[in-house]
């Protein structure tokens, strides 16, 4: 009995439309179904054909004989599914066929490499082709109609038309239509391939319209009509091993064979499991079936052959259930591996220690002991399966282990891993001359060294409060230099590399620099001032070791007039009682003794203050009113001796009536 699904695939019936046949004479002009049938060509020779399937044509599928993309391939697709439904889900599969079924929209639908094959099966079927064509000459009647509206009239420039729109899309050819019309004022077969891009496809429908025999074309749809199916001869099954088999044949068909399949799967996998192997334009194939294709599995497996024509008639054949044998166990090949445990530096000694396995267990062991790739030591052939070595040289040391097992007399050889030894390097000291320093100041490193494979390399680091601010290349230098810019805690890591690449680093000890005491901006805190008044004078202290004392000098009318006791601080207040005009000087002296001057400053003093001169300054204007009425908003504050001065209303207080006042004087409306 044949299984279900050679039964279902045999019982596809052929629709074939029977094409009427007109006399052909000569025309002056072709027929419209002349002109779609000639643009059929041409489009179909620029796409594919029958069984086209390109999987990923701008982000979609792209099917068939021209090239039906994305929804309108699964439009195309539902039609052929509806005329053999069961063929249908036997050759695409339960999942695939469901999904056409079901779908609406495929504009993003990239099959896999399976479902395309499935597809392409699909679409050799003589229900393929009859949908094909029926589908084909209503799209190609649509691109000749629509150039037709457009006023395009000569019949080559129409065939020329409907393959651009095809490639392009009807919007993409409306606007090639105007283009060429503004471009040239007329569009015919000549214009519209002088506005084209001359590509491949332009230059060869442009030949083949400029060319073409309209007598070549009925006047009526061209479907195909052979219902002749193909045959198979020559069966044959070889080459059957534990691996799989290989089934060949021969085919014939009165016209021209298209595909030849060979659907092989697992009896008892089932059905749903076969694979379909094509070879395309041959009237002979051979496939051969390897089992690792189906999980390596074993048993029983079953084979159909199936051969198409162009005109999607086929026939099938079923094979006789093929046995694959179960392979025969191999014997494992014998094994070794081979560990080691060893120091890192002259002097220690390294072990090895082979293991062999897949043997009989009787074996015998030879140690070839190689340094930097030559040989340096050598045991015999002997029972024990470890071998040490003593280092007394550095270099790269492997060994080459043969185990014979005595009783199968098979002999196996293994190459250890190698293992480096070198001398390590060791940074003895990173050293400068100081631990402290000044702003501006030079410092220099020296690095001392032992150990390490070749010139040793030397890269540094510098860290300002911890934070890195600078760093060199590797140099051959083990020493290095650095001027301190700004105060801080510095200090040094070195890196060290030798030839090996061997890497070491070191942290030097901490030095602290600072920048030297200095003294500036010499002020007082008043620009003028009456007698009895409280004055600030303040120098800017900056840099210095440790704490600092300062000594102020006071100068009235350039005459030193006192001088301050050492103080701990930047800022020095005193009383005003004499009149003229005052400097100050300051010494500055930090915990080493160092000391910094600095001078500056100038301060009017005068015995009493006008009335109205809030600040003091000699004359009564505009910043006296604002320095009053900053004081009754109590944004500024005012000495006591100078209140008389300010409370120009004698009303006790000082107040915003009291800056009016002040404002007005000073602007000569009125008078104290």
């Amino acid at each position: 009995m044949k299984s279900r699904l050679c039964k279902i695939v045999s019982s596809v019936m052929a629709i074939i439309l029977i094409i009427t046949a007109y006399p052909l004479t000569s025309y002056a002009k072709p027929s419209f179904n002349q002109m779609v049938n000639a643009a059929t060509e041409i489009i179909m020779s620029n796409e594919g054909n029958y069984t086209t399937v390109v999987r990923n044509d701008v982000g979609a599928l792209s099917i068939g004989k021209i090239c039906w993309h994305a929804t309108n391939a699964l439009n195309l697709l539902k039609d052929i599914v509806a005329m053999n439904p069961s063929q249908a889900v036997n050759i695409l599969g339960a999942t695939l066929y469901n999904e056409i079924v079901t779908s609406t929209y495929w504009e993003t639908k990239i099959p896999t490499i399976e479902e395309a094959n499935a597809i392409s099966v699909l679409l050799s079927t003589s229900e393929s082709h009859y949908i094909q064509d029926k589908t084909a000459w209503k799209y190609v009647s649509d691109y000749i109609n629509h150039g037709i509206s457009l006023g395009i009239n000569e019949p080559e420039a129409l065939v020329f038309f409907a393959d651009y729109e095809n490639q392009n899309g009807a919007t993409g050819a409306k606007n090639y239509y105007y283009q060429t019309l503004s471009v040239f004022g007329k569009v015919n077969l000549a214009t519209l391939y002088e506005n084209s891009s001359k590509n491949w496809r332009r230059v060869k429908t442009y030949n083949f319209c400029a060319t073409v025999n309209w007598a070549d074309y009925g006047d009526s749809p061209s479907y195909e009509t052979d219902k002749t199916a193909p045959e198979i001869s020559d069966v044959l099954i070889s080459d059957l091993t534990s691996n799989g088999y290989t089934v060949s044949c021969k085919a014939s068909d009165n016209e021209k064979v298209a595909t030849i399949y060979f659907v092989v799967y697992r009896k008892d996998d089932g059905i749903n499991s076969a694979k379909w192997f094509s070879y395309k334009n041959k009237d002979n194939a051979s496939c051969t079936v390897n089992i690792a294709d189906f999980g390596s599995k074993a048993g029983e497996y079953c084979t159909y052959i199936y051969v198409f024509d162009e005109a999607g008639n086929y026939i099938s054949a079923e094979l006789n259930i093929i046995t694959v044998p179960e392979a025969e166990p191999a014997t494992p090949p014998l094994t070794i591996t081979v560990t080691a445990k060893s120091g890192s530096g002259v002097g220690t000694s390294i072990r090895w220690h082979a293991t062999a396995v897949n043997g009989s267990g009787n074996y015998q062991y030879e140690f070839i002991l190689y340094r930097d790739n030559i040989i340096i030591d050598k045991r015999k052939f002997n029972d024990f399966s470890d071998f040490s070595y003593t280092v007394t040289k550095t270099g790269s040391y492997y060994v080459v282990v043969n185990v014979k097992d005595m009783s199968a007399d098979t002999t196996a050889t293994v190459t250890s891993n190698k293992i480096d030894i070198f001398t390590p390097i060791t940074i003895e000291s990173v050293t400068s001359k100081t631990t402290s320093a000044m702003v501006g100041d030079s410092c220099l490193w020296t690095v001392s060294t032992s150990g390490g494979e070749g010139q040793l390399k030397y890269s540094y680091t510098v860290y300002k409060d911890d934070k890195s601010i600078h760093s060199t290349k590797f140099s051959e230098r083990n020493t290095f230099s650095y001027i301190f810019s700004d105060d801080g805690v510095y200090n040094v890591t070195v890196t060290v590399m030798d030839s090996r690449s061997q890497v070491v680093t070191q942290k030097s000890a901490d030095i602290r620099v600072i920048r030297q005491i200095s003294a500036d901006n010499v002020t007082f805190s008043k620009k003028y001032a009456v007698y009895g008044q409280d004055v600030s004078c303040k120098a800017d202290i900056i840099g210095g070791t440790g704490s600092y004392s300062c000594v102020f000098s006071i100068y009235c009318n350039d005459e030193l007039i006192f001088t301050s006791d050492r103080l701990t601080t930047d800022t020095f207040t005193f009383t005003v009682y004499e009149t003229g005009v005052y400097t100050a000087s300051v010494t500055v002296t930090d915990a080493d003794g160092t000391t910094a001057d600095a001078s500056g400053g100038m301060l009017t003093v005068q015995e009493t203050a006008l009335k109205g001169d809030a600040n003091c300054d000699g004359k009564v204007n505009a910043s006296d009113a604002r320095f009053t009425l900053r004081c009754s908003a109590m944004l500024e504050t005012y000495d006591k001796s100078v209140f008389y001065a300010i409370d120009v209303t004698a009303d006790g207080k000082i107040s915003a009536a009291d800056a009016r006042l002040i404002l007005r004087v000073s602007a000569h409306l009125e008078t104290f």
